[in-house]
């Protein structure tokens, strides 16, 4: 159990632009948006109100984010984000049945990436100790894989193969899935390529190989330098608290 001792109100969280986000850019790209002044006319237009695509479950029901191990805000906002590309170009399922099922993609990615960005920035990480502050990466990488295999079991039974919907085109939950993938293996590279998660690997695979314009993505610099949502490393300094969460995850 964890007990909180710090919150943060949601409006005080800085608000992330929907150019800054490599995520956004990668869908963008796969949708003709090449430039960067197109893209960047595209954010500064249409998806500069991405946050009212901010899906329910996402949503603030008080004066404290009830997301609170969001830390920077950044799952939530490239959420909303990757949601409103997708109404823009195209990428929602009309299907209810299959709406609901990027919806809990979407749940356990969020679940997944704020326990890894948890325990990097609060568990193993600990500026304020005055026993010094190294970070630790073997130390969290055990503490997450648990975690990680649980969500990875939840996410195979979410991924009909070889995208979320099947042998179909992708989804705006697919470019969510691939981003999240991507930055665990970052951090976690051991827990790829085993055979243990056969859907997962052929899905990043699939994905990264796609036959559309999404492969100029893949060729750019821009794709191979850096996270999609958050780094390996402990990063956000600015908004660790004097006191600390007490408990354990």
């Amino acid at each position: 159990f964890t007990t909180l001792l710090y919150t943060i109100k949601f409006e005080a969280l800085p608000k992330m632009l929907a150019i800054d986000s490599k995520l956004c850019r990668m869908m963008l790209t796969s949708r003709m948006v090449l430039s960067e002044e197109q893209q960047k006319h595209v954010c500064e237009g249409d998806l500069s109100s991405y946050m009212d695509h901010c899906p329910e479950w996402l949503q603030t029901k008080d004066d404290h984010t009830k997301n609170w191990m969001d830390l920077d805000n950044k799952m939530t906002s490239n959420v909303a984000l990757c949601r409103a590309v997708g109404r823009k170009y195209f990428l929602m399922p009309d299907d209810p049945a299959q709406f609901a099922k990027c919806e809990e993609v979407e749940k356990i990615l969020f679940s997944l990436m704020n326990t890894m960005c948890y325990l990097i920035n609060k568990i193993c990480f600990a500026p304020n100790n005055p026993d010094g502050n190294d970070f630790d990466p073997e130390y969290a990488r055990s503490r997450f894989l648990p975690k990680f295999e649980q969500k990875m079991a939840a996410l195979e039974e979410q991924i009909a193969g070889p995208f979320i919907m099947g042998d179909s085109l992708p989804v705006y939950a697919d470019y969510l899935l691939y981003a999240c993938l991507y930055d665990v293996k970052m951090f976690l590279p051991q827990g790829f390529g085993s055979g243990k998660y056969a859907k997962i690997e052929e899905f990043m695979e699939k994905f990264w190989t796609y036959p559309s314009p999404i492969r100029r993505w893949f060729k750019s610099n821009e794709s191979k330098s850096g996270e999609y949502i958050r780094p390996p490393v402990p990063s956000i300094f600015e908004l660790l608290p004097e006191e600390q969460l007490q408990g354990d995850i």
